[in-house]
């Protein structure tokens, strides 16, 4: 793995997601040097070599591989794109950042997921909302010796009506897949292996569906996951989010992955007597809320990526990751639509 100060990146797919939310996070990072970016459309790879400053442009991702020093690469783009094109890179022996999911299904994401480790290297899969500061805050609180043991998580997400992407067979398993794909990632972030599923779904028209969801961990916490196409009206608009983490004698809880309220075992102050501990809230300004890809996650995944490839950071969400997540959500859609429990067992 190189050791150097700056990153040698590529971007492989310019397309919409790509151009908004991850290219425009490198001006901000100074770690990354952009070499290249690769777009089947000359018109786009040209616009976003302009646009974010990188030195080339290409429509061939293997010529682009071929030619240019490289440190990771960046495969962005729908998931049977990804899963098409990210052992392209793995296969080279260089690293690679593919958006969630990696793959449709458990399996392909499992074959790639095997690809990296037998070439050596690492995938990241971008799981934002790991990054974001609101979920952050969260797992540094339960990481405290005094937060104990989690005991109970349960996540609600919801939003409007959810399209059929991807070649997917139905816009319900597309809203597990490549929505709620994030959600999965996140109750194993904080409780770690799910070993059991019992789900319920639910159908209310065209493009809405509800799925609830009781799990169990495999460290002995429970949760319940509501999942749901009902809040609102517009699909991406209108997101609502909650998380709650319980321990023992205390509590977290984020909303909207913007607010935080902690419920501290402790005593706050003296200056009420019998008052008892009092919320500790983190509430973001309307300033700060600008600074929307810090926040949310999307700059920090971007610089993670970065400093690993060069040997800086450990860890993060990897395509191994990817695998896990898409394994709850297929054990919650079967659960859902079989009417029986599902065992998930740990990868070995």
């Amino acid at each position: 793995m190189a050791e150097r100060e700056q990153a040698r990146l590529a971007f492989v797919g310019c397309g919409g997601f790509a151009t908004a939310s991850i290219l425009p996070c490198i001006h901000q990072i100074p770690e990354i040097d952009l070499v290249a970016v690769c777009d089947v459309v000359q018109a786009r790879a040209d616009k976003a070599a302009r646009n974010f400053g990188a030195r080339k442009a290409y429509t061939d991702s293997d010529l682009m591989l071929d030619r240019e020093e490289l440190d990771g690469v960046f495969c962005i783009g729908p998931a049977p794109q990804q899963y098409e094109l990210a052992p392209h890179v793995l296969r080279r022996g260089l690293p690679v950042y593919v958006e969630k999911p990696s793959a449709n299904t458990s399996a392909e994401a499992g074959e790639m997921a095997e690809l990296a480790d037998a070439n050596g290297v690492f995938g990241q899969c971008g799981f934002m909302k790991r990054f974001s500061v609101a979920y952050r805050v969260a797992k540094e609180i339960l990481a405290k010796d005094t937060f104990g043991p989690l005991r109970l998580l349960t996540i609600r997400f919801g939003q409007g009506a959810y399209p059929r992407i991807w070649g997917i067979d139905s816009y319900h398993r597309a809203f597990l897949i490549g929505q709620c794909v994030h959600l999965m990632d996140l109750a194993r972030h904080f409780g770690g292996h799910v070993s059991e599923v019992s789900a319920l779904f639910n159908e209310g028209g065209t493009d809405r569906c509800a799925y609830l969801a009781n799990v169990k961990f495999a460290g002995g916490a429970i949760g319940q996951l509501n999942l749901n196409c009902y809040t609102s009206e517009q699909a991406f608009r209108d997101i609502q989010e909650r998380c709650e983490l319980y321990g023992t004698n205390q509590s977290v809880f984020v909303d909207n992955m913007r607010n935080v309220r902690y419920l501290p075992p402790e005593d706050l102050t003296t200056a009420v007597p019998g008052g008892g501990p009092f919320p500790v809230s983190l509430e973001p300004s309307w300033s700060n809320t600008i600074e929307g890809r810090a926040m949310y996650g999307y700059l920090h995944e971007v610089r993670h990526f970065a400093l690993r490839c060069i040997g800086k950071v450990e860890g993060g969400p990897d395509l191994w990751d990817s695998f896990e997540a898409l394994r709850l959500g297929e054990a919650i859609y079967t659960s859902a639509h079989e009417g029986k429990p599902v065992s998930i067992p740990a990868r070995a």
